[in-house]
């Protein structure tokens, strides 16, 4: 009886042995990623909106007919909407209304950061980190890294992934959730004459906000709204004309 105590004793120390040296190589392995993985899953539960990505937009219509030349901060772009406008400056921005209705809040571009040059300067050895942790997918321009983060989710996570990977994807998420969204509702990417960017909403269902970047590179902020009661209305195509037709006003009309 005691012999067969011995061995069921030797056997359960051996299977347990067993068990902590395979947790113990899993640890060594895939720990980072696990923990990755976890905390990406537990985030999306507490804030939803980090499992949404991009989907894209079509392209912007081409021009039919005259529209209305609005102008401000030295920028100008075409609205379909005729009809007299006004314009009702703030501390961030200004709004732009239009009889029909529709309002949009432009914001001043020079209260927006360079967020990629800002990151340059601001502290070289966290810089270094941002750039040894993406080096093999190099985030080169204010619009790559708005892209690298909100084309993150924690369904891209995997225990078993690459380390690095996990790193990368684990600061992604955790700047997603610093960046935040601009409006419920839909997150779209578009490409719409030379500017380029990201839009929050949809257009049929209530306010859009936009993060727009020229083909310099320089970030734009735009909200589309429409008045309550208004007999006027702001559609997709509407919206992808205005970004198509946004630029510099010339240097000779300022």
């Amino acid at each position: 009886m005691n012999d067969d105590t011995e061995k069921s004793s030797a056997s359960s120390a051996i299977v347990l042995a067993i068990i902590v040296i395979g947790v113990a190589i899993y640890c060594a392995a895939y720990g980072l990623q696990t923990l990755a993985w976890y905390e990406g899953h537990h985030w999306v539960k507490e804030n939803p909106w980090l499992a949404d990505v991009p989907q894209p937009l079509a392209a912007a219509p081409p021009a039919v007919g005259k529209g209305n030349l609005v102008k401000a901060f030295n920028y100008e772009f075409t609205a379909p909407w005729t009809g007299k406008t006004t314009q009702s400056p703030s501390l961030t921005g200004v709004v732009i209304r239009f009889d029909s209705g529709q309002a949009i809040f432009f914001y001043d571009p020079e209260t927006l950061l360079d967020s990629l040059r800002q990151m340059k300067s601001a502290s070289p050895l966290q810089y270094q980190k941002f750039v040894s942790l993406f080096v093999d997918h190099p985030i080169e321009s204010n619009y790559g890294l708005y892209e690298a983060v909100y084309g993150a989710a924690p369904s891209q996570l995997s225990p078993i992934m690459m380390s690095r990977d996990a790193l990368r994807m684990n600061e992604l998420l955790i700047w997603k959730l610093g960046f935040g969204i601009d409006l419920r509702g839909g997150l779209s990417s578009f490409t719409w004459g030379p500017n380029r960017g990201f839009q929050f909403g949809d257009p049929a269902k209530g306010p859009v906000a936009l993060r727009v970047f020229s083909d310099r590179d320089q970030q734009f902020r735009f909200i589309f709204v429409v008045s309550p009661n208004a007999s006027g209305k702001i559609t997709q195509n509407d919206i992808a004309g205005i970004i198509a037709s946004f630029k510099p006003v010339p240097i000779l009309e300022r």
